[in-house]
């Protein structure tokens, strides 16, 4: 009896093994599926990527009328995107050194019809060239520059080149230019109905009647530290932080730092692990530092590539971008705030073509969203008299309308100003010098 249960049992289990295969094995699954949490949003940067051809150009270009006048352009204005796209165009080679000539006779082109184009410190020809064709030998061992001088002389019916530096004191003329004569006669022309500048000592101008502006009330929005914390770190889960007694909070995984200061609205990130052996040519040091912008925050708007400079040991560069804003009438940089707290450049510093520092502004401004209100920057006689008022005219290197933010808690107010670059770097408004 017991044997024929346990045949019976064995024979039903066998049956229903064999059931469940063909279930498996025939039937349509049916997945529940599985919705994800609302709690969890990608952190990520969603800054815009940029070439390092389109954060090199110039801060304005100057053109001279040939009988003392002159006028200035800036950036994003009709005249000036016209005459700097003619310019990329044309190829200029056989680039000699020029030094006999001297500063004097390079500049002598001030004095003719002509146009000059300065950029906001000087760059080498290296990386100018990713704007310009630029052709020849030794462009890569040139002086850095920061002026060209394109100009016709009276007596000829030709053009001449003239790439100027100003603290380097390299001056090289470009032997072959494909620009006409007719080209520069049309430069000139564009300016004819402008506003003309006075020139004062030190290569300065200064318009002689007021500049038209416009005010912006720009609403923003911030970086995260999960988002900066996502973006700078390789494992950002093994990060540690820490807050100090100004509120500012550290975030470190043991080999790099992420510190920001939510009163100024500052990132400060360093990774000292690079290799300390190695050379940097100022276009290594400006491409590695575009890629890495690229990667870690974007430009969120439109950047100069300000200056690529050596450190004092020899073994750090540092490159420096400036916020750009505005279209009409022009573009003009982001200088500082009314407080002094830091806003407007991102700075780099790369060893060996690795970024070990990196600083930038956690506001991210959307200016599709802002307020415009039309002002006016001192000119004439008002402007005159405040600039021989500053007792420091001869620590100047440029002056030049500009924007300071003033910042509040949801937004920022971009008033107009004219700014002075003094010759140890630091960025200063003309007393009396803002917008009204």
């Amino acid at each position: 009896m017991m044997e024929s249960f346990k045949s019976l049992l064995l024979a039903v289990l066998v049956a229903a093994s064999l059931a469940q295969s063909y279930l498996l094995a025939y039937s349509a699954p049916n997945f529940d599926a599985i919705l994800p949490s609302d709690d969890y949003v990608e952190s990520r940067l969603e800054g815009t990527q940029a070439e390092l051809s389109a954060l090199v150009f110039p801060k304005d270009i100057v053109l001279h009328f040939g009988n003392g006048e002159h006028t200035v352009l800036y950036p994003k204005m009709i005249f000036y995107n016209m005459i700097l796209e003619v310019v990329e165009q044309r190829t200029f080679d056989g680039l000699r050194d020029a030094a006999g000539i001297g500063e004097a006779g390079a500049a002598g082109a001030e004095e003719a019809q002509g146009i000059e184009v300065r950029f906001a410190e000087e760059v080498s020809m290296a990386v100018l060239r990713q704007r310009m064709n630029l052709k020849g030998d030794g462009l890569n061992e040139a002086e850095p520059i920061d002026r060209i001088h394109i100009y016709t002389q009276p007596e000829r019916e030709d053009v001449r080149v003239f790439f100027v530096g100003s603290r380097s004191g390299a001056v090289y003329e470009a032997t072959r230019a494909d620009l006409t004569v007719k080209d520069v006669e049309r430069f000139v022309g564009f300016g004819e109905a402008r506003t003309r500048y006075a020139p004062l000592p030190g290569g300065h101008y200064l318009p002689t009647q007021p500049l038209p502006m416009v005010q912006y009330r720009v609403p923003y929005r911030r970086f995260t530290a999960d988002q900066l914390q996502r973006s700078l770190f390789p494992d950002p889960f093994s990060t540690r932080n820490l807050t100090e007694r100004n509120g500012s909070e550290i975030y470190t995984d043991g080999k790099r730092g992420l510190q920001l200061s939510y009163d100024q609205r500052w990132l400060s990130y360093t990774d000292p692990a690079a290799p300390a052996e190695g050379e940097q040519t100022p276009l290594e040091s400006a491409l590695a530092a575009v890629q890495f912008v690229n990667r870690h925050g974007g430009w969120n708007g439109d950047y100069l590539l300000e200056s690529v400079n050596q450190d004092p040991n020899g073994q750090e560069r540092r490159v420096q971008f400036r916020h750009y804003v505005g279209t009409y009438p022009g573009a003009y940089p982001i200088v500082g705030t009314r407080d002094g707290t830091p806003f407007g450049p991102i700075q780099l510093t790369l060893r060996n073509r690795v970024v070990t520092g990196y600083e930038r502004s956690t506001v991210q401004l959307e200016t599709g969203s802002a307020e415009r209100t039309p002002m006016e920057l001192p000119g004439g006689e008002r402007l005159l008299a405040l600039w021989n008022a500053f007792e420091e005219k001869g620590l100047v290197e440029s002056v030049y309308p500009a924007y300071r933010a003033n910042l509040s808690e949801d937004d920022v107010v971009l008033e107009p100003v004219w700014a002075m670059t003094m010759t140890d770097g630091t960025v200063r408004a003309l007393p009396g010098g803002g917008a009204y």
